[in-house]
C-alpha cells in the first residue's frame, strides 16, 4: 500500500467515524468554537464528510487551539495543554494512527513498566556500576519545525501530508482568538494526539544510535533520559548525549549546574526514575506516588461521608476500582498496573493496612480487595483474572445492572447503544485520574 494510499485509508468517511465513537465522544473538553459532544453529535455525519473531503482535496484548516494552563507545582512555569475543537480532535487522531502505522516498523514505543523491568534486570546483572539520568528542558515547545519535516519526509513522500502535518503544529494556541494571533514558529503543541509520536520521530537518530551503543543501556520516555554504564563513563557519556541532543535545539539539564534535574551516580545509591524509586535491590513506587493514592483514598470516604444516600455498596465499588484499577478502552488504568515492576512488597502491606484503618475510622463494616493481590494478579494471571474488572468485556445486562445499582439510573426506556454510552461516561469519569499504560492491553 502506498504512502498516499494508507493516508487516504485513515481519512475515509467510516474511518473517522469510528474514531469518533471510540476515542472523541466520552470527553468532555471544548475546544475554542465552545461546541460540546451534545451539539456535535447530531452533526457527525456532516462533520466527518468535511474532514474527509478538506484533507484528501488538501484544503483542511485547524481551528486555534484553546490554550489549557496546568500547575506543576509552587514556583514553576505550568504547563501549556493545546485543546483542539471535536473536529480537529477527530482530524489528529486519525493523523496518529496513519502516523504510528508508517512508522510501525520503526518505531517501538515501551511502556514505562518494561523500561523499569529491563533497567531493574540490567542492574542486578552487574553489567554497570553507574548510572546517568538526564531531564531535557522544555522538550515540546523548543522542537524544531524543519528538523521534524526533514525527518518526515524520509518515511514519508508526499508533500500534501507533509504539509497537512506542519499546519497541525503549526496552528495557535490561544485563550482568545484574535486576528493578530499568529502561527507557532517553533514546538509541538503539548495535548495533541500527535505530540508524541511526532517527537519520537524527533528523535529517532538519537535514539538509535544510543541503543546500539553496546557500552551503555540507553532508555528514554518522552523528555526523561536514564543510561547504565561504567561509572567510569559517566562524565563523558553524559558530556556526548548531552551534546547530540543540543545538535536539535534541545537543552539538557547539566548534572553539574541541575543536580536536581539530572544526576550521575554509582549503582546502589538511591534515585527516581519514571515514578519508581530504586534503593540498592529495592524497587519501590516514590514516595509521592504513595501519598498521592493514600490521600485518594481518604477522599473516597470523605465523599461517602458527605454524600447524602451514604450508600456502602457504592463506596466498596469505588474503593475496589481504586485497589484493583480496571482495563477500559483497551487500556490498564490503575496505580497497581503502573508499579507492577515493584519488589518491595512492604508498601503493598502497608496499604491494606491503611485502608484497613480508614474503614475503622470511618465506621464503615466493608471487605475491600487487596493490593497485595492485586499485585499477584497482574504478575501472574493479567490476561486470565476476574479479580481485576475488565470494563471492554462487559455485556449489556452487566451494564444495565451497574448503571442501576451504583449509579441509580433507570435504563427501561434506554437503546441499547444508549446504554453503552451512559455506561461508558459513567466508568470514564470514574477512572479519569488512575494512572494509564500508554499502550493498548494486549499481548
Amino acid at each position: 500500500m502506498t504512502v498516499r494510499e494508507q493516508f487516504e485509508h485513515h481519512f475515509s468517511e467510516e474511518n473517522l467515524k469510528a474514531i469518533y465513537q471510540s476515542h472523541i465522544i466520552l470527553s468532555n473538553a471544548t475546544g475554542i468554537d465552545n461546541l460540546s459532544q451534545k451539539a456535535f453529535w447530531p452533526i457527525i455525519d456532516e462533520q466527518v464528510s468535511i474532514i474527509s473531503n478538506k484533507v484528501l482535496a488538501g484544503s483542511y484548516k485547524f481551528t486555534k487551539y484553546k490554550l489549557k494552563l496546568i500547575s506543576k507545582g509552587r514556583n514553576k512555569f505550568p504547563r501549556e495543554i493545546s485543546i483542539p475543537t471535536i473536529r480537529d480532535r477527530i482530524a489528529l487522531r486519525a493523523l496518529c494512527n496513519f502516523l504510528f502505522e508508517r512508522y510501525k516498523d520503526t518505531i517501538n514505543f515501551e511502556l514505562p513498566q518494561n523500561m523499569i523491568r529491563n533497567a531493574k534486570t540490567k542492574i542486578q546483572s552487574g553489567m554497570h556500576n553507574g548510572f546517568i539520568k538526564l531531564d531535557v528542558s522544555n522538550f515540546y515547545p523548543t522542537i524544531r519545525h524543519q528538523e521534524l519535516l526533514k525527518r518526515l519526509r524520509r518515511k514519508i513522500r508526499n508533500p500534501e501530508i507533509i504539509e497537512f502535518i506542519e499546519l497541525a503544529i503549526k496552528t495557535p494556541t490561544v485563550l482568545k482568538s484574535l486576528p493578530s494571533d499568529k502561527n507557532t514558529a517553533i514546538g509541538i503543541p503539548q495535548g495533541l494526539s500527535i505530540s508524541n509520536i511526532l517527537a519520537t520521530i524527533y528523535l529517532l537518530n538519537i535514539d538509535k544510535q544510543l541503543s546500539s551503543n553496546s557500552k551503555i543501556a540507553y532508555y528514554r520516555y518522552v523528555d526523561d533520559v536514564f543510561i547504565l554504564c561504567d561509572y567510569g563513563l559517566i562524565l563523558d557519556t553524559s558530556s556526548e548525549v548531552i551534546k547530540k541532543f543540543k545538535k536539535l535545539g534541545l537543552k539538557i539539564h547539566d548534572p553539574i549546574e541541575s543536580p536536581e534535574k539530572s544526576i550521575l551516580g554509582k549503582i546502589g545509591e538511591t534515585f527516581d526514575y519514571l515514578g519508581y524509586k530504586f534503593e540498592g535491590d529495592l524497587v519501590s513506587p516514590r514516595d509521592g506516588a504513595i501519598e498521592k493514592l493514600k490521600e485518594s483514598l481518604v477522599s473516597i470516604f470523605t465523599s461517602y461521608k458527605h454524600s447524602l444516600t451514604m450508600d456502602v455498596g457504592f463506596l466498596l465499588w469505588r474503593l475496589n476500582l481504586r485497589i484493583t484499577g480496571c482495563v477500559f478502552q483497551n487500556k490498564s488504568k490503575g496505580w497497581a498496573f503502573f508499579f507492577s515492576e515493584i519488589n518491595n512488597e512492604t508498601i503493598l502491606h502497608n496499604l491494606d493496612r491503611h485502608v484497613k484503618r480508614l474503614a475503622e475510622r470511618f465506621d464503615v463494616s466493608i471487605t475491600p480487595k487487596r493490593f497485595v493481590r492485586t499485585y499477584y494478579e497482574i504478575k501472574h494471571s493479567k490476561y486470565e483474572t476476574n479479580y481485576i474488572p475488565n470494563f471492554d468485556t462487559y455485556s449489556l445486562d452487566q451494564m444495565k445492572d451497574m448503571l442501576n445499582t451504583y449509579f441509580g439510573l433507570n435504563v427501561g426506556f434506554l437503546k441499547d447503544e444508549e446504554i453503552e454510552y451512559e455506561f461508558k461516561k459513567r466508568i470514564d469519569k470514574q477512572v479519569k485520574d488512575l494512572l494509564t499504560d500508554v499502550q493498548d492491553f494486549g499481548y
